[in-house]
């Protein structure tokens, strides 16, 4: 089983459990302790796909490539802002005083998949910039690309890269998030230099001071 598949698996594991809790609702199948039981099975078989579709990702880590592990705060604080959202909304089913209040544990659910998903990308390094050939891979939330043809210019600036695509899009590298900086700098310059990426004149004075 890939990543792929476990996606799809927990996809469709929460889909059936939102869909049972809500028939339930209605037509009362089940008392709440057997629902509990019910919810809390798919839950674990959720949290279970969603850790192997991150772990599966770990392949990625082994390969004989320059990567630099990247953790960034905005990662942190997305996943605990998702956490928090599902807690409030598990709350607010809870003290509803109505029968919705049973689907309050499909929301701690989640909540707890995302804090859990958050602790195994930093336990073992699965946020991370990658330097290959002719190309950048960036590893959080989800895997991205950048090819040195693509690249309209790179700009340096207060220890952040700037990649500047010809379609306009922009990628940043901040070395605060990189803890081996002058590795990764001797790495990314060897990169440019390879690659003839486009830099400007004031960012290349400013890399080759950080590298001094």
């Amino acid at each position: 089983m890939n990543s792929a598949l476990a996606s799809i698996g927990k996809n469709l594991l929460l889909i059936a459990i939102v869909v049972l809790s809500a028939f339930n609702f209605f037509y009362g199948w089940f008392n709440w302790t057997e629902l509990l039981k019910i919810q809390l099975i798919f839950g674990l078989a959720y949290i279970f796909l969603s850790c192997y579709e991150v772990l599966n990702a770990s392949y990625k880590a082994a390969l004989p490539v320059q990567r630099f592990s990247y953790f960034t705060f905005s990662l942190v604080a997305l996943r605990i802002l998702k956490a928090s959202i599902f807690v409030t909304f598990a709350l607010m089913l809870y003290t509803s005083g109505s029968r919705a209040k049973y689907l309050y544990v499909i929301c701690l659910i989640i909540a707890l998949t995302e804090l859990i998903v958050l602790l195994i990308k930093y336990k073992k390094g699965l946020c991370f910039i990658s330097i290959y050939a002719n190309y950048l891979l960036f590893a959080e939330s989800r895997l991205k690309k950048i090819f040195a043809s693509e690249i309209e210019i790179i700009e340096f600036r207060h220890e952040i890269f700037y990649f500047v695509k010809k379609d306009k899009k922009a990628f940043q590298i901040k070395l605060i998030h990189i803890d081996d900086k002058a590795t990764f700098l001797v790495a990314i310059n060897e990169w440019i230099n390879r690659n003839n990426a486009p830099v400007s004149k004031e960012s290349k004075e400013k890399i080759a001071k950080a590298l001094a």
